[in-house]
């Protein structure tokens, strides 16, 4: 773990699930969409190498946005926040305009958010050597804040930044008052139009033809989506080696956890060791119980648990697995396991096809998931999943009727999801309450309520 300073910067393609849900609409497949957005992510991390290969540092992919952070002094730093801003903004144009294989596709539309201060390079290394690369600190999380709240096609910047700058550069930024920021203890962020952004260096056409020479190197036709036969390993996976499978994308994310890191990183050790402990926590829950971690998003956990088709091995056949009962489940220990750090926790989940792969940045380290599925599950955790709560969609609640009927009664129907507000703990207690009651009613004991976890 490393303590380090400089500029986070986080580059959304905010219609790329649109982009996703069309092209699977139209041609069963999200092909075209993977190729499309790891060419995008490569291409800029190629550049912004090519700018400053000792500060520029890419951290990850999650779904469509790219986090980067870029060390050093506020005003170099910057130097290249504007240089990889306005060639992400060109490269966006010229996906579509100037590479045949992606016409089909709607166009890139990106917003940049930027925040500069002071954080924690930390490599999460599990017991079972699973490494992960994140940085933890304030700056981290309202850099993507700022970003989520940044207008189409803006480049958009904390006070920190704004405070830096010349008064001639000050005043080509609009000032962007937002409630939402008032918990970081900020009133405003500045944006600018992309298109106004000048850039340091010189972008030339070379520069953007890398991407068509990238795009080109492989063939769509190079792309397999194979079914799903034995659980999912990521470590299998390529941009070109992909698979189809339908299972429950789980995302948990921790309430209000960003507020609690103060402005002037005076608890920045003590936030880090805390961040440490949950994403520990998160990451045992979901591969002790079943499932397998994607990635850490900040302070949130996507993880994933997948139905397993039936097969026949050396003539032995297995029923198909069923993935709904373990993945609530476990999002019930995972409420339970975060606890000891007094923090609560959202879970949302969907179930339907998935598409799953590696792309990009850093040499096909991203584990990614696309489609509809991971949309909507991200949907059930962002919009209607409160502090220890879990959030279903109908297509997991249906699931969970069939397979864990019991589990299913827990649940509460509002429009058209389902909410339950309970640790494991605390199911273990109600179940065993049921049992109680209708073994006094019946005077007898009923088997069906013994199969728990």
């Amino acid at each position: 773990m490393r303590k380090e300073k400089g500029i986070h910067l986080y580059i959304s393609i905010i219609n790329f699930n649109d982009i996703i849900l069309q092209e699977e609409s139209q041609t069963g497949n999200v092909i075209h969409s993977l190729h499309a957005l790891d060419t995008f992510f490569t291409s800029i991390e190629q550049y912004g190498k090519k700018v400053s290969p000792q500060d520029f540092v890419i951290e990850k992919i999650t779904g469509s946005r790219l986090h980067i952070y870029v060390l050093g002094e506020p005003d170099p730093a910057f130097h290249v926040v504007k240089t990889i801003s306005s060639y992400a903004h060109n490269l966006s144009k010229y996906i579509n305009s100037d590479i045949p294989k992606y016409k089909s596709l709607g166009d890139f539309k990106i917003q940049i958010g930027a925040d500069y201060g002071k954080f924690y390079e930390f490599e999460f290394v599990s017991n079972d050597k699973f490494t992960e690369l994140t940085t933890i600190g304030y700056v981290a999380n309202f850099a993507a804040k700022i970003q989520a709240l940044s207008k189409p096609s803006k480049l958009s910047i904390s006070k920190n930044i704004f405070d830096t700058l010349s008064e001639d550069e000050q005043k080509k930024y609009e000032k962007i008052e937002n409630k939402a920021i008032e918990k970081y203890g900020q009133k405003y962020f500045y944006s600018i139009p992309l298109s106004s952004v000048e850039s340091p260096l010189h972008i030339s056409d070379e520069d953007l033809e890398f991407a068509k020479k990238y795009a080109n190197s492989d063939n769509l036709s190079d792309i397999e989506f194979t079914k799903i036969r034995k659980l999912l390993n990521f470590q299998n996976l390529s941009k070109t080696q992909c698979k189809e499978l339908y299972g429950i994308p789980v995302f948990a994310d921790v309430r209000g956890f960003t507020t609690l890191f103060k402005e002037d990183d005076s608890n920045l050790e003590e936030m880090t060791e805390t961040t440490q402990n949950i994403l520990k926590a998160m990451y045992g829950v979901s591969t002790e119980n079943g499932g397998i971690h994607v990635q850490f998003q900040g302070d949130r956990e996507l993880s994933l648990y997948h139905n397993i088709p039936e097969s026949n091995v050396s003539g032995s056949v297995h029923a198909e697995k069923k993935c709904f009962k373990e993945a609530v489940i476990a999002s019930m220990r995972m409420i339970d396991a975060v606890k000891p750090y007094n923090v609560q926790i959202g879970i949302g989940e969907d179930f339907g096809r998935l598409f799953a792969t590696k792309i990009g940045a850093r040499g096909e380290k991203d584990n990614i998931l696309l489609g509809e599925t991971i949309i909507e599950a991200d949907k059930m955790e962002d919009k209607y999943a409160g502090a220890d709560q879990i959030a279903i969609s109908q297509k997991v609640y249906s699931g969970l009727e069939i397979e864990a009927p019991e589990l299913a009664e827990q649940f509460t129907k509002k429009d058209d999801y389902y909410i339950i507000a309970i640790g494991h703990k605390q199911y273990l207690r109600n179940v065993s309450s049921n049992q109680q009651t209708y073994n006094t009613s019946h005077n007898s004991y009923n088997g069906a309520w013994g199969d728990l976890q």
